[in-house]
C-alpha cells in the first residue's frame, strides 16, 4: 500500500527523500572507493575519511598493519556520524596519506616511480573520478525514476 501524507507533510517527506539519498549515496562512495583503493599495508585504505562541509589533512599513522582483506573499513566521519548524512551540506570523501594522489590519481608522481603510475593491483588511475562520475549518474537515474514511478501512480 502506498504511504499517505498529508499536503502539510510534503515538505518533511521530500526533505527525507533528499537525506536518503544523500546518505546512500556518500556511504557509497566511501565504500567503493575503499574496495578499489590497492593495498600493501592498509593504511591508504583506511585514510578515507568523509567531512560535513570540510576536509580534514589527518591521516592515519604509518608504520602500523591495518586490516587487509576484502571488507572495507566502517566509514569515518571527521566532524559527524556517518550515516546522518542530510540534503543541503556539502559531504567530501577524501584522504589525506601523503601518497594518496600519486597511487589514486597518478598526479604527484615521486620522482623515484620514473614519471610512471604504478601499482601492483592494476589499480586504474584517477578512480576516485571514475567511481564519483558513476555515482552521479546512478544517483541521478534513480531519482529520476522515483519521479517517473511516483508521476505513473498519480502522486505528483
Amino acid at each position: 500500500m502506498a504511504k499517505q501524507i498529508n499536503f502539510d507533510q510534503v515538505d518533511d517527506y521530500l526533505n527525507q527523500l533528499g537525506d536518503f539519498f544523500a546518505q546512500e549515496t556518500v556511504l557509497n562512495a566511501d565504500k567503493f572507493l575503499k574496495i578499489a583503493t590497492p593495498v600493501q599495508s592498509g593504511r591508504l585504505r583506511v585514510g578515507w575519511q568523509i567531512g560535513e562541509n570540510a576536509i580534514s589533512s589527518d591521516s592515519p599513522p604509518a608504520g602500523k598493519d591495518y586490516p587487509k582483506g576484502s571488507t572495507p573499513p566502517e566509514p569515518r566521519g571527521i566532524n559527524y556520524e556517518p550515516g546522518t548524512e542530510r540534503i543541503g551540506n556539502v559531504y567530501n570523501v577524501h584522504n589525506a596519506v601523503e601518497y594518496a594522489e600519486p597511487v589514486c590519481m597518478g598526479t604527484g608522481l615521486p620522482p623515484s616511480w620514473g614519471d610512471d603510475f604504478k601499482t601492483t593491483q592494476g589499480t586504474v588511475e584517477g578512480f576516485p573520478e571514475i567511481i564519483t562520475k558513476e555515482l552521479q549518474v546512478d544517483s541521478q537515474r534513480r531519482f529520476n525514476d522515483a519521479v517517473k514511478d511516483a508521476q505513473r501512480k498519480g502522486k505528483i
